[in-house]
């Protein structure tokens, strides 16, 4: 059995949230549905015994809130402009990949992905390795023609960057994974020209030679090869929504400043103004600042300028506490969130929904979440399909969770199914195959969100910040990985 959840959290004044998560918890503990509970089985409970006016109108009404949460999941969206937003390259698809297909089969819904870092730590040496050796056979096999166009390496080397990706993919379809190699060898060649500025195939030949032999030692890699990495993540993540029809130019790849680690060097962001474009103003900068504040020029600026830009009516945001997760998550989610208060001065944010997501790193409990999202099995194909086809750097992820040994997709779906029994306790296993909803009948696992305003959002992020500043700990964050409901 998991972790019970810290009995604090039942502290201090009572909410329907603390209603939910005592009767969820019974449900778990008695391995009981909810229509099947008693008042003395209530009563009997510690927790249970807490909730005001307790009776078993109470267990109905928690019933009711559960379902109303699966129907907002089930809901269409449609002319919204939607901002997805990822610390790590994966950490997007891991968490709402099954949310965002809907999104994105409506022409209405403009849909736009930010990668907020590099993500070059999580490829190895050894993948870069042969990636490079196996662009320079490709180069020598003469199966890579572009480089023989005569304005090649003076500026052909920045075009079809979507023609990569379609070669990519039509060969995922053709099951030709020579050819996939092909596709992704031809970006890493466009990538290195642009990056060293060569300027002919012997300055690409001689440069490749160099950095297999450094790798091959073991040399500390340089800034052009963490960008390198970096861009061989933002190429995987390209794939991934082209699955979906989505152009280059709704992928956004930040590369913000935080993931910066000591004395590392990070690639300046591809994206956001320069100093005499800057849309913040130093005052804003000044007022904004604060003990537990990222940097603002270097990290939110970047953000803030594309909220401007692109006016999303819906973003979506990875929320975990530092220590939950890798701590690159809790900087960007502080980064957004302060990004978003800063648009706020500016535009009336009132119609923006903030959407919470968890991974593969800690997940909602049920009652604390207020969306539950369906997934179907053609969900978790697609899903699995994607990730192992597109994310070549992380079948085997190099920084795997400590509590699984495998793929990433798998523990996200592993995820999703236990969300799913979990809400079966309340509902009934009858309400999903009987429903009369065909996307409910076939639902075999939830995705736990947090729906919040944007003024909501702020206020969580600030609330996280100072209590981890003041040494405390956030009550909603206490709970195991896998929410547990006890």
């Amino acid at each position: 059995m998991f972790p019970k959840t810290d009995p604090s959290f039942f502290d201090g004044p009572w909410t329907f949230e603390k209603t939910e998560h005592a009767i969820l918890g019974l449900c778990k503990i008695l391995d009981r549905y909810a229509h099947k509970l008693t008042m003395d089985d209530l009563l009997n409970d510690p927790r249970c015994a807490k909730i005001p006016n307790l009776s078993l109108d109470t267990v109905q009404q928690v019933i009711n809130d559960v379902e109303a949460k699966l129907w907002r999941g089930a809901k269409h969206f449609e002319n919204e402009v939607i901002y997805h937003t990822g610390p790590h390259h994966d950490d997007i698809m891991l968490g709402i990949m099954p949310f965002i297909n809907r999104q994105l089969r409506s022409p209405s819904n403009q849909v736009h992905f930010a990668i907020m870092t590099s993500g070059y730590h999580s490829v190895t040496d050894a993948f870069l390795l042969k990636t490079l050796e196996d662009t320079l056979d490709f180069l020598h096999q003469g199966r890579i023609q572009m480089v023989r166009y005569p304005d090649f390496f003076e500026q052909g080397y920045r075009y079809k960057q979507e023609k990569d990706v379609h070669h990519y993919l039509d060969n995922v379809a053709r099951k030709n994974p020579i050819e996939m190699r092909r596709g992704f060898c031809h970006r890493i060649l466009r990538d290195a020209v642009g990056l060293w500025k060569l300027k002919s195939v012997d300055d690409l030949e001689n440069r490749f030679q160099m950095e297999i032999e450094n790798l091959k030692e073991g040399k500390a890699n340089s800034h052009e090869i963490q960008q390198l990495k970096g861009q061989v993540r933002e190429f995987e993540e390209e794939l991934v929504w082209a699955y979906a029809g989505t152009s280059l130019s709704h992928i956004h790849h930040l590369r913000l400043g935080l993931y910066e680690d000591k004395k590392v060097e990070v690639p300046e962001p591809v994206e956001g103004p320069t100093p005499e474009e800057s849309f913040i103003s130093k005052p804003a900068l000044r007022q904004a600042q604060g003990p537990w504040s990222p940097n603002l020029q270097r990290d939110v600026e970047p953000i803030f300028n594309q909220l401007r830009t692109i006016k999303p009516t819906i973003i979506t945001v990875a929320i975990d506490s530092e220590g939950q997760g890798p701590n690159t998550h809790y900087k960007v989610m502080q980064s957004i969130a302060e990004a978003v208060r800063l648009w706020g001065k500016e535009e009336d944010l009132s119609h923006l929904r903030v959407f919470g997501y968890r991974n593969v790193w800690s997940t909602f409990h049920p009652a604390e979440a207020n969306v539950y999202v369906p997934v179907s099995l053609n969900a978790i194909a697609v899903f699995e399909k994607a990730f192992k086809d597109s994310y070549l750097t992380q079948v085997k992820a190099e920084f795997p969770n400590p509590d699984f040994d495998g793929p990433f997709s798998e523990l996200a779906e592993q995820i999703w199914v236990k969300n799913y029994k979990d809400v079966q306790l309340i509902l009934g296993k009858n309400f999903f195959y009987e429903n009369t909803h065909p996307l409910i009948r076939a639902t075999h696992g939830l995705i736990f969100l947090k729906e919040m305003t944007a003024n909501g959002f702020v206020e969580l992020a600030e609330e996280m910040a100072l209590s981890l500043r003041d040494g405390g700990t956030m009550p909603a964050m206490r709970v195991s990985r896998f929410g547990s409901l006890i």
